[in-house]
C-alpha cells in the first residue's frame, strides 16, 4: 500500500511539471489549463495502465499454468494455489516480464509517439515501479510482494534485482535519448536474455 501511495505522488508530481513545462500566457491560460487538464488524465491513465498491465501479467501467465488465484481486497496483492515453485516463479516475475515487455513495445515501434501523456504514463509505471519495489524489498523485513514470492522459490533475487534497476534506468534513458546502440531485454518461459542491437 505505501509502495502504491508513493508511486501515486511520484506520477502526480511528474505529470504537473510535465503539463507546466511550456510557457504560458495570459491569452491563451484557458487554452492551457484544458491542455494540462488532459496531460494530467492521460499520464494518470497511462500510470494506471502500466500498474493493471503488470497485474494482469501474474493473471495471464496463472492461467497458462494452470493455477487458481485470487486478489486480495484494495490491495492488487495475489495468492497463486499451488506448491509448484517453477509455476509460482513464473506466476512471481510475469508482473515485472510484463513491465519489460510493454516498455519495449513502446520503446522499440516507432509508430508509438513518446511524447504522448498516456505513454509517457505507462512508461513512467515501467521505471518507477521496479525500483521502488527493490527498494521497499530491501528495506522490509523478510522482502515483499513478488519479489518475496521469487526468493522463497529458489530464485537469487539479489541479482535479479540488479537486472531490473539496470532496465529502468536504460528505458528511462532511451526514452530522453535515441541511441543507436540500444540494449534489449526478452523474457521465455525458462530464461531472461539480456542483448545489445545496433541501429544502422
Amino acid at each position: 500500500m505505501k509502495r502504491t501511495i508513493v508511486l501515486v505522488v511520484i506520477a502526480v508530481l511528474v505529470s504537473v511539471s510535465l503539463c507546466w513545462a511550456d510557457e504560458i500566457t495570459k491569452e491563451q491560460i484557458t487554452e492551457a489549463r484544458i491542455d494540462v487538464a488532459k496531460k494530467v488524465v492521460g499520464f494518470g491513465a497511462g500510470f494506471v495502465a502500466g500498474g493493471a498491465f503488470h497485474e494482469l501479467s501474474h493473471a495471464v501467465v496463472a492461467k497458462i499454468e494452470d493455477v487458481h488465484m485470487e486478489w486480495g481486497g484494495f490491495t492488487p496483492r495475489w495468492t497463486a494455489y499451488t506448491n509448484d515453485s517453477g509455476k509460482l516463479r513464473n506466476i512471481a516475475f510475469a508482473g515485472f516480464g510484463g513491465e519489460i515487455l510493454s516498455s519495449e513495445i513502446i520503446l522499440g515501434v516507432p509508430a508509438i509517439p513518446k511524447d504522448n501523456a498516456f505513454v509517457l504514463g505507462w512508461l513512467a509505471w515501467d521505471i518507477l515501479d521496479p525500483i521502488l519495489y527493490t527498494l521497499q524489498d530491501s528495506l522490509q523485513k523478510g522482502g515483499y510482494g513478488d519479489i518475496e514470492t521469487l526468493r522463497n522459490n529458489g530464485v537469487n533475487t539479489d541479482l535479479m534485482k540488479v537486472g531490473l534497476i539496470a532496465h529502468a534506468l536504460v528505458t528511462a534513458y532511451r526514452l530522453y535519448k535515441d541511441p543507436k546502440f540500444v540494449p534489449y531485454v526478452t523474457v521465455t518461459k525458462k530464461e531472461v536474455v539480456l542483448g545489445f542491437s545496433f541501429t544502422f
